[in-house]
């Protein structure tokens, strides 16, 4: 009688080796990719948080007067472009020139539009220039461009400029 012949099946080590280094390879390009796209997942956060803070901002600053000789609805104007703070708390704001130099941390508005709480970490700072040419009038001192810079927790900033006219 013959004698029985067994065939052994499985892998070898080699074939284990190769399998293993594989998955490794691709374990570490997917958790690289996840890791990527977890760390971008909370900017779409912040910068709405930025955008609806600095659109309060923008709201405020473009209810007030070109400038504190000037009427709330405009008027001729006499002297040239100047921005001058009148030095005043900020409740007392009334011009837009009054906003050059502001710097807000925590953020506060005059008027309670905006809860506040969710920006306890956040910074505004604000700048006004004259930019009459740059909005395309003849004269320097018929328009002025305010920039407003917010600053998330993490330090990324978001800037919006806008220009105020004098009407």
């Amino acid at each position: 009688m013959p004698a029985a012949v067994f065939k052994q099946t499985g892998t070898t080590l080699v074939e284990l080796v190769i399998t293993i280094v594989i998955l490794g390879i691709a374990l570490a390009t997917l958790s690289s990719a996840l890791s990527a796209g977890i760390s971008r997942g909370a900017t779409p956060g912040w910068e709405g948080k930025a955008l609806e803070l600095s659109q309060a901002y923008a709201d405020e600053i473009l209810g007030m007067k070109f400038d504190a000789v000037q009427n709330t609805g405009g008027g001729p104007l006499s002297a040239p472009c100047g921005i001058s703070s009148d030095g005043q708390n900020r409740a007392d704001f009334d011009d837009v020139d009054d906003y050059n130099g502001l710097s807000d941390s925590p953020p506060t508005l005059i008027t309670n539009t905006v809860d506040m709480s969710q920006y306890q970490n956040y910074r505004v700072d604000v700048s006004v220039n004259c930019a009459g040419t740059e909005a395309g009038f003849a004269d320097n001192r018929y328009a002025k461009r305010i920039t407003i810079t917010v600053y998330a927790p993490a330090g990324d900033s978001r800037v919006i400029s806008f220009y105020r006219g004098n009407f």
